[in-house]
C-alpha cells in the first residue's frame, strides 16, 4: 500500500486536491482509502457525506474516514498500559486514555497509526491523507528524536536494546539500577515512534504533495518547509498549485525542477474547484488535475549503502548546515531545525564523513 499525504497551509485547497486525487485514482481501478486528519475536517462536507472514524465505503474502490487524533492516541495508549505494571513506570499504568493531553505532532502520529492499520487489512492500494499541516508533520517527525534523547540522557538507553558505554557513563540514572521490566516498555515506546517516522521516509514509498498558491510559491517560507521535509527524509514529489497556468510566472517555474543536481519537486499547475460536489464531479476534477493520467506516486526504489545516508534537500544552503557528533549520534542542524541521525558503524569507532553534492547531503562512516 502506498501512502500519499497532502499537506500545505491552505486548508480548503488542500482538501480539494486530496479528494480529487482519491476519486480519480479510484475510477482508474485503485483501491483507495481517503482519510482526513483532525481536528478540522472538510472532506465530508465537500463530498456531502457524514464520515466517522470507521471507513465508510463510498463506492467499490473508494472508502473514507475522519481521523480523531485524541481517540487514536488514546486507543494506542490503552494497548500499551498493560505492560506498565512494574518498576519506575508502574504509576503510568494508572493514567487512563481520557487523561492524555494533546501534544504537537499528534495529527501526524495518528495518521500513521491509521496508515499501518489500513496496510495490515490488505484492502487498499493507496491511502490518501488530507493533512496534517507542515508544522504538525515536522513535530511528528521530530518526536522519536526527542524520545530517544530523553531515554539516553535519563537512563543511558540507546537504539534498539543496546546500551553503549558512552551513554551509560553519562546517564542520570544508570540503567544497571533499572529492572528489565521497566526498560522494556520504555524501549518499545521509543521504537514505536521511530517506526512511525520510518513510514514517512521517501525510501519506504511515502510521498507528500504540497498544496500551495502562486503567491506562496514566491516566498521563502515555502522553500524552508521543503528543506525541512528533505532533512527528515520525506519526499515531496509535487507542488500542487490550484490556479490558472498564467498565474505562475516563467521565472517561478524555472526555480523548480530536477536539473543540475536539484532535489526540487515538480510543479502541477491546474485550476481546481473547491465547491462541494458529488463523487462523479470530484473524479472529473481529478481527471483534469492529472490530465486524465495516473496520479503517479512513484514506487520506492530502495538503494541501501552500508554506513551511508543520502538526503535530498530542496533549496539546500550548505552554509546553513552544522554537522556534529555527540553520544554516537550525528546531529544535523539546518537553520532552526535539528535532526539526530544514527549511522551504523559510528558507535564502533568509525569516522564520520559528509559531503554536499548539489542539493544532496551525503553522510557516511569510514
Amino acid at each position: 500500500m502506498r501512502l500519499l499525504i497532502f499537506s500545505g497551509h491552505t486548508m480548503l485547497q488542500r482538501s480539494a486536491a486530496a479528494i480529487a486525487t482519491a476519486c480519480h485514482a479510484a475510477r482508474r481501478g485503485q483501491r483507495v482509502l481517503l482519510a482526513s486528519t483532525g481536528p478540522s475536517h472538510l472532506i465530508g462536507a465537500l463530498l456531502g457525506q457524514n464520515l466517522s472514524s470507521r471507513p465508510l465505503e463510498l463506492e467499490p474502490n473508494l472508502a473514507a474516514l475522519e481521523i480523531s487524533p485524541i481517540d487514536e492516541i488514546g486507543a494506542r495508549w490503552d494497548q500499551l498500559r498493560p505492560a506498565l505494571r512494574n518498576g519506575l513506570v508502574s504509576r503510568l499504568h494508572d493514567i487512563s486514555s481520557d487523561e492524555l493531553p494533546s501534544f504537537p505532532g499528534m495529527d501526524a502520529i495518528s495518521a500513521l497509526i491509521v496508515s499501518e492499520r489500513a496496510r495490515q487489512t490488505g484492502h487498499f492500494d493507496l491511502l490518501v491523507v488530507d493533512g496534517p499541516a507542515p508544522d504538525s508533520l515536522f513535530r511528528g517527525l521530530a518526536l522519536c528524536d526527542a524520545a530517544r534523547w530523553l531515554l539516553r540522557v535519563t537512563f543511558g538507553l540507546d537504539r534498539g536494546p543496546g546500551r553503549s558505554r558512552t551513554s551509560q557513563d553519562a546517564a542520570l540514572i544508570p540503567s544497571a539500577l533499572i529492572p528489565t521490566s521497566t526498560i522494556a516498555p520504555l524501549q518499545d515506546l521509543r521504537t514505536e515512534f521511530e517506526e512511525y517516522r520510518a513510514r514517512l521516509d521517501a525510501a519506504a514509498g511515502a510521498r507528500v504533495r504540497f498544496v500551495t498558491s502562486p503567491e506562496e510559491l514566491r516566498l521563502s517560507p515555502l522553500r524552508s518547509d521543503l528543506s525541512t521535509f528533505g532533512l527528515y527524509g520525506v519526499g515531496v514529489d509535487e507542488l500542487v498549485v490550484p490556479a490558472e497556468p498564467a498565474e505562475v510566472s516563467f521565472e517561478t517555474r524555472q526555480i523548480f525542477g530536477h536539473e543540475g543536481g536539484h532535489a526540487r519537486p515538480a510543479l502541477r499547475i491546474e485550476p481546481l474547484a473547491t465547491t462541494p460536489a458529488d463523487r462523479d464531479t470530484w473524479a472529473l476534477r481529478g481527471a483534469i488535475l492529472y490530465r486524465d493520467g495516473d496520479i503517479n506516486v512513484p514506487p520506492a526504489h530502495v538503494h541501501v549503502v552500508e554506513r551511508e545516508l543520502r538526503l535530498a534537500i530542496p533549496f539546500l544552503n550548505a552554509k546553513a548546515l552544522d554537522i556534529a557528533v555527540a553520544n554516537e549520534e550525528v546531529m544535523v542542524r539546518l537553520d532552526q531545525i535539528r535532526r539526530h541521525i544514527i549511522l551504523p558503524g559510528l558507535s564502533e569507532g568509525g569516522k564520520l564523513r559528509a559531503r554536499v553534492e548539489g542539493e544532496i547531503l551525503r553522510l557516511w562512516v569510514e
